[in-house]
């Protein structure tokens, strides 16, 4: 195969996946969403409105399971939890790893911004699970 002949069916195909795209524009968001994290600089972090503890499971509470389960979440321009994700597992067995999953989703923070503009931040929450 010549190189015309490659050079060319890459940019047929190339052609081919972004024809659907554009077919899409009215309903696809103007600008793709840009998530920022406590290294850009000049970012001030969201401030936590709500937080929570999380639920014990009985299952938990009965093995006397404790300790703290990692959790990234992506704080929204309304301050709204999204894209909630383990970051570290406590106890994948009993529930505990559920239940910080639930808990991290309801709380509520002040948006973080970046020069005086609401933008979404990534930040990770530590839950902890203390038997008393």
């Amino acid at each position: 195969m010549s190189m015309t002949r490659v050079m060319a069916t890459t940019l047929v195909t190339g052609a081919l996946l972004v024809l659907p795209l554009s077919a899409f524009q009215d309903s696809a968001p103007a600008e793709i969403l840009r998530v920022y994290d406590r290294t850009t600089p000049g970012l001030v972090l969201p401030k936590v409105v709500k937080g929570g503890t999380p639920f014990y499971t009985a299952a938990a509470m009965h093995q006397r399971i404790g300790g703290i389960a990692v959790v990234d979440v992506t704080v929204g321009v309304d301050g709204k939890v999204r894209d909630v994700l383990l970051a570290k597992s406590l106890d994948a067995v009993h529930g505990l790893d559920d239940a910080a999953l639930a808990a991290a989703g309801r709380w509520i923070f002040s948006p973080g911004t970046l020069n005086g503009q609401p933008v979404p931040v990534r930040v990770q929450l530590d839950l902890a699970f203390n038997l008393k």
